[in-house]
């Protein structure tokens, strides 16, 4: 029979390494998609996930056991990730108008590719989600952390709200407003495109 998440807690806590070896397994890809929605450089996020994984193991003695393994390890990722960001913007400020001519023009391609119900290429949809992320820049942390826990991990309200501490109704404020800021910037943009090239 399969060992619920406080068991292997617990047995990792008194030295059992094996049971470690077993939380990394059974929340390993959580880790890495989390690590690679935030920062969309595949070549880090093996470093960030090991790095994630050494803080969750040094802060499971302050894990409460009836309450849930993966929105504790969710926001221990999202905090990691979040300090990463931190690093990096501290070396260069990124903006939504730091798009350039040719990221711009690969938007529109696979907004109009999207819009006419054609599907996206492995490529396309790995190009179109690091594009994505690049305008996800410019959210304020928490609404960031909801947007890609609640829209891009699919966690339930519930997980997410316990990984950000806070209440189901303000996740969904967070998770809501992240999307309308998204949408709005997507549309300025390409109706910017459009004014640019005549068409509109």
């Amino acid at each position: 029979m399969e060992k619920s998440d406080a068991e292997l807690v617990i047995e990792s806590l008194n030295g059992g390494s094996r049971a470690f070896e077993e939380i990394i397994r059974r929340y390993q890809r959580l880790v890495f998609n989390i690590a690679y929605h935030y920062l969309g450089r595949r070549n880090e996020v093996e470093d960030i996930a090991q790095e994630i994984f050494l803080k969750l193991y040094r802060s499971l003695d302050r894990f409460d056991t009836n309450r849930s393994l993966q929105a504790w390890v969710s926001r221990i990722a999202a905090n990691a990730c979040l300090d990463e960001l931190r690093k990096i913007k501290s070396r260069r400020v990124t903006s939504f108008a730091d798009f350039n001519q040719d990221e711009e023009d690969r938007i529109n391609y696979l907004f109009e590719k999207t819009a006419a119900g054609a599907g996206l290429s492995q490529q396309e949809s790995e190009e179109s989600l690091a594009l994505l992320q690049k305008a996800m820049e410019e959210l304020s942390e928490k609404d960031r952390m909801a947007f890609v826990l609640r829209e891009m991990e699919g966690m339930e309200y519930a997980g997410v709200a316990e990984a950000l501490n806070a209440s189901q109704t303000a996740v969904r404020i967070r998770v809501s407003r992240a999307r309308k800021k998204l949408q709005q910037r997507v549309k300025a943009m390409l109706s910017n495109r459009g004014v640019e090239r005549g068409t509109v």
